[in-house]
């Protein structure tokens, strides 16, 4: 999966692909492996380049709060091909597919239900972080695709919003 990811006024190219049971995190050409696990709740432990690092991960609308103890981080993560994506799919149809793989972890909708532009459809983990997926425009949900528990790889159908 090919990011953009903003810290403070840097902007960097990341691309995080699974191998082995770790994940390759390229930072600008620079890859690095990762060992990551959830501890609790927004709290993780990640192990790269032979350092133990301890975070908390907490979304704040479009970015996210990095904490290393007392030190913080707004980080902001964008995903062009997506961004592209979206601009094409104007009309018909939003087929929500997962962007990485991961785990099913909440439903957050059924089927018929009516939802609005920007609501919560679904939570995914991936990379031991929880991820609450959302629809970009309003409709009905025609399909859901996944249950809770159940994996998905990267590009799975998910659920439609008609």
């Amino acid at each position: 999966m090919k990011l953009s990811v903003r810290v403070r006024e840097h902007v960097h190219d990341v691309v995080v692909t699974r191998q082995n049971g770790h994940y390759i995190v390229e930072i600008d050409g620079r890859p690095h492996v990762v060992d990551s696990h959830k501890l609790e709740n927004n709290f993780y432990t990640l192990v790269t380049d032979e350092r133990s690092y301890e975070v908390s991960v907490e979304r704040d609308g479009e970015a996210y709060k990095v904490r290393r103890g007392a030190a913080q981080l707004d980080v902001t993560i964008s995903d062009p091909s997506r961004q592209a994506r979206e601009k094409l799919a104007i009309s018909g149809p939003e087929k929500i597919v997962s962007q990485m793989p991961g785990k099913v972890v909440r439903v957050l909708v059924t089927e018929g239900d009516e939802v609005e532009a920007g609501a919560g459809l679904l939570v995914i983990e991936a990379m031991k972080m929880e991820n609450e997926i959302t629809t970009q425009r309003g409709g009905k949900v025609t399909k859901i695709a996944v249950t809770p528990g159940q994996t998905v790889e990267g590009g799975a159908l998910l659920l439609v919003v008609e």
